[in-house]
């Protein structure tokens, strides 16, 4: 007896849980493709907002499922026309795959990156109250009497490039025309070597140093930043109105901050002893895109690429 009861409790067991297990549910069927509800609701949350109110009424719905079946129609018939055989289709998806791959790689490392730079932000070059207020006191008369500076730069990789520049520039070349022919900031070369108008802290502070000690219409000798070594003449200065403490904590912190990030990034330089060598890059062909440059040269006045 106990037997028995034994495996009617097994039947029951299976009888419970095989009616447990859902069918797939098919909508339709083209040769071995199937459309089954799920898929149907996968591709309908895909499809634009604007075609989901229509979708999802009656006729709408049957109108997407005729479309899901003329897809595997042409997938079947494909199939059979041998195209999955052909080279150029193995190669399209090859290449696809491998697309597919940089991106994931690329994905992973952005990820990494952003959750790092977070946990930066907040355990390393967060600003303090204490440190704004340090700078601001210090900084005082660059708020008190605030003043934007508009100039003309040259940017060349090494000593001897700008040697040259300055000596063409003081035997009479206009700043201009040095500019546009040898800068490599050439957003600004464009415009014979426009930069501006430009606050303290706005750019880096080789840069900036240089820029505000000149006279109007003075240019200065060879300035070295982690950018490069620049030749500046100082084309203009605009006194502009007095900025409250209160105003300016939002601006001293941005400061801050971004020049604790950029000593972060030096340190990480020494650390994993990274060496560049920038000749490399002489040879290379420019594979941006144009029409983005374009775009960027019709800006006014930029403030380049060294910009904070």
């Amino acid at each position: 007896m106990r037997f028995v009861n034994v495996v009617l409790v097994s039947i029951f067991s299976f009888v419970f849980l095989a009616g447990c297990v859902q069918k797939e549910d098919i909508i339709a069927q083209v040769g071995s493709e199937k459309i089954t509800t799920e898929n149907f609701s996968e591709r309908l949350m895909s499809t634009p907002p604007a075609y989901q109110a229509y979708i999802n009424t009656e006729p709408g719905r049957k109108q997407f499922a005729d479309l899901l079946i003329r897809e595997k129609l042409i997938l079947e018939s494909a199939k059979q026309a041998g195209v999955t055989k052909r080279e150029d289709y193995k190669k399209a998806v090859a290449n696809f795959k491998e697309e597919q791959k940089k991106q994931f790689k690329e994905y992973e490392d952005g990820i990494m990156m952003e959750m790092y730079i977070k946990e930066i932000q907040k355990n390393s070059i967060t600003a303090s109250d204490s440190e704004i207020e340090k700078y601001y006191e210090e900084n005082k008369n660059d708020f008190e009497k605030p003043v934007a500076v508009t100039a003309r730069h040259i940017l060349v990789p090494s000593k001897e490039e700008a040697q040259k520049a300055l000596d063409r520039i003081k035997s009479g070349e206009s700043f201009e025309k040095v500019a546009k022919e040898v800068s490599t900031d050439k957003i600004s070369a464009e415009r014979g070597g426009l930069i501006g108008p430009f606050k303290k802290g706005e750019l880096v502070k080789e840069f900036e140093d240089a820029a505000f000690k000149l006279k109007k219409g003075e240019v200065s000798d060879i300035v070295e930043t982690p950018f490069g070594m620049h030749i500046i003449m100082k084309v203009s200065e605009q006194n502009l109105p007095p900025v409250s403490k209160d105003e300016a904590k939002a601006e001293i912190k941005k400061i801050l901050e971004k020049n604790k990030f950029e000593k972060w990034f030096e340190d990480a330089k020494k650390k994993f002893n990274v060496h560049v060598d920038y000749s490399k890059l002489d040879n290379l062909q420019n594979t941006g895109n144009e029409e983005a440059a374009a775009a960027n040269n019709q800006q006014e006045e930029p403030l380049g690429e060294f910009s904070n």
